[in-house]
């Protein structure tokens, strides 16, 4: 089974679907265009959205990739124009930090999970079996994609408006986070996974010393911090583990 479909460059690419699942198609797309408080005028736009990188394709692939890549951009300015709104007094340090507890990998695939995308993604049969449909990653991708594709056809105006719908009330309750407050809820969000944190040495004089801890989760190093006190350094170190998380996809999840 196969068909044509546009890529978002214009080309034309034909996708085969031997070998890899067979999720929601596009009979059932209301639901997500419901959710989104949009209806998208091209459905294949979405469906490349909702397409996994692992499901082969003959000519030019379509798959969410390009889309991610352009929602992730608009997700964090349309968050970022919400917050403004929504927090008028609010410092940039802590908007910054607001966005940073809004927009991660555990969070958005928290969204997902709420809109039901798991069931509409197309994975190839590997990647299913690897449970792929409930990865953090792979689902926060889906998140940002589908968000780029609403920008990609309609504009700015239109993917605020459903970044607003989607996080709701979470705009204006969200509350500036220390790293490691936000640490444990990112790993308890993949998976229940708990941080410790051991001081792993001082430096420099006793006057003056320079802590530095380590963050450990399930006996692997995941962030090292310095600071001229204890608490610090697991702030820092936190951070850090906060930060490698993010870059790299949330494996720690999958």
């Amino acid at each position: 089974m196969s068909f044509a479909m546009n890529d978002d460059n214009g080309s034309h690419g034909e996708r085969s679907f031997q070998s890899v699942n067979e999720p929601l198609g596009l009979e059932h797309f209301g639901r997500i265009e419901e959710l989104l408080s949009y209806t998208f005028e091209d459905k294949e736009r979405l469906d490349r959205a909702l397409t996994h990188r692992s499901v082969p394709s003959k000519g030019n692939k379509a798959d969410y990739e390009r889309l991610e890549f352009l929602g992730d951009a608009v997700l964090d300015l349309a968050v970022a124009q919400l917050l403004l709104d929504a927090h008028p007094d609010a410092r940039e340090g802590e908007l910054s930090k607001m966005r940073a507890a809004l927009v991660n990998t555990a969070s958005l695939a928290s969204i997902a999970r709420r809109m039901g995308l798991g069931a509409f993604i197309r994975l190839s049969k590997g990647e299913l079996a690897n449970n792929g449909s409930e990865r953090p990653s792979i689902l926060a991708d889906v998140f940002e994609a589908i968000i780029g594709a609403v920008y990609r056809e309609a504009g700015f105006e239109a993917a605020l408006k459903s970044v607003e719908v989607l996080f709701g009330d979470a705009i204006a309750n969200v509350t500036p986070r220390d790293p490691k407050t936000e640490l444990q809820e990112v790993l308890h969000a993949l998976g229940g996974m708990a941080p410790e944190y051991l001081l792993e040495c001082v430096e420099g004089p006793e006057h003056a010393p320079t802590f530095v801890s380590v963050v450990q989760v399930d006996g692997e190093i995941v962030g090292r911090g310095r600071g001229t006190t204890k608490k610090q350094s697991q702030q820092n170190a936190a951070a850090e583990a906060l930060k490698i998380i993010e870059e790299e996809g949330a494996e720690y999840g999958s």
